[in-house]
């Protein structure tokens, strides 16, 4: 099943192109449609940009392309940065072998090695690889009806990477901008006590939610093992620094709201 090619013609007189987004499992996407629309939808870009006037490419990713399929390497490092030598080396696989999951993950170290080989021929490229993403869909955007198609993203700041990204100086020869996109980490016992806070609580009562009802003791957290990751490349580039982005717990505040909201209007995808 492979992903159609794009016109030749499309991209003639663009000087830059951004690739936002990729396919995300959910348990109503098989293996194939991943791996078609991840690998075989790179594949096409890459063509059209071939034949095009494109001089500056821009790539969203994540850092799942640090990790092997099956996660089993993900707490090797403690911290992982842009030139990590636990990133796999993946040439491809067959979808129908492995599960929704597994090719989400192997796609995305495949896709990278894709967009690398071509770069070394005709043009600069950013990578823009952040972790998991958090945050509600903008003011009259469809929410979706089912808890598979929640993948909300905190898109504002790495939106902002990737227009910075556009007009970052180029670094020398041979060396890949792989630009990590995250604040830093966030210990759920961390998350819970700031959810318990007083003014917080008031907050959620004023939208007719009882948070402390949703919450453990943080006695009753699972020990939470994590790594770091390095975004000195990031600062250095396209100057974007721990003051710049969104908090985490002005994103908590932002996420939880409206997913207690949207439990009220669709209960039925909670049976």
């Amino acid at each position: 099943m492979p992903s159609p090619p794009l016109n030749n013609m499309v991209l003639q007189g663009v000087d830059a192109v951004i690739h936002i987004a990729g396919p995300v499992y959910h348990p109503y996407t098989t293996s194939e449609e991943i791996y078609c629309a991840a690998v075989g939808g790179t594949q096409a870009l890459l063509d059209a940009l071939n034949h095009s006037t494109v001089k500056r490419f821009v790539m969203t990713t994540s850092i799942a392309a640090f990790f092997k399929p099956d996660l089993s390497n993900i707490m090797d490092e403690t911290v992982y940065e842009q030139y990590v030598s636990a990133c796999p080396v993946m040439d491809d696989i067959d979808p129908k072998a492995h599960t929704p999951s597994y090719t989400y993950v192997a796609c995305k170290a495949i896709s990278d090695k894709q967009i690398w080989k071509a770069a070394e021929k005709f043009f600069h490229i950013d990578f823009i690889l952040p972790p998991t993403l958090y945050g509600w869909f903008p003011e009259h955007y469809p929410t979706p009806k089912h808890v598979p198609e929640l993948n909300g993203n905190k898109f504002l700041d790495v939106a902002k990477a990737h227009v910075r990204a556009l007009t970052a100086p180029v670094l020398p020869k041979g060396e890949k901008k792989r630009l990590i996109i995250a604040l830093g980490t966030m210990t759920w016992v961390e998350a819970i006590e700031f959810l318990k806070s007083p003014e917080v609580v008031a907050k959620f009562k004023e939208r007719g939610h009882n948070i402390l009802a949703r919450l453990p003791e943080t006695s009753a957290v699972i020990p939470q093992s994590q790594y770091s990751l390095d975004t000195s490349l990031t600062e250095h580039v396209l100057d974007m620094r721990k003051a710049d982005y969104i908090s985490w717990q002005d994103t908590l505040l932002e996420v939880i709201p409206n997913l207690m909201d949207w439990e009220k209007a669709h209960s039925e995808a909670l049976l």
